[in-house]
């Protein structure tokens, strides 16, 4: 009988709630949020490694440090020089002034 109580209690329940203040408001949308946002840097490293020269340059024009080091330490220059020479001249060329050396 506990089973039919509990179901006769929750219809009492939804014929009060009908019509009530909460039942008249609207519903609010939520607009999901990003669950993951990744810092530029962290984004610049992963485009360089990539060899993706178009995201490097969005990144570059929208104030990417190009300094900007991994937990390793590694910066771009780092992971390019193992990769291809087209970026890190590029890198080197136009944006050499940004370069901070030891």
């Amino acid at each position: 009988m506990k089973m039919a109580d509990a179901k006769q209690k929750r219809n009492e329940q939804l014929k009060r709630w009908i019509g009530s203040e909460t039942d008249l408001e609207p519903p609010v949308v939520k607009r999901q949020k990003t669950k993951v946002k990744f810092d530029d840097g962290a984004v610049f490293l992963a485009a360089c490694s990539s060899g993706d020269t178009d995201e490097v340059l969005k990144l570059l024009h929208r104030g990417a440090d190009i300094n900007y080091a991994n937990v390793d330490g590694l910066t771009a220059l780092h992971q390019d020089i193992s990769l291809t020479a087209d970026l890190i001249w590029y890198i080197c060329g136009d944006y050499s002034g940004a370069f901070s050396f030891l």
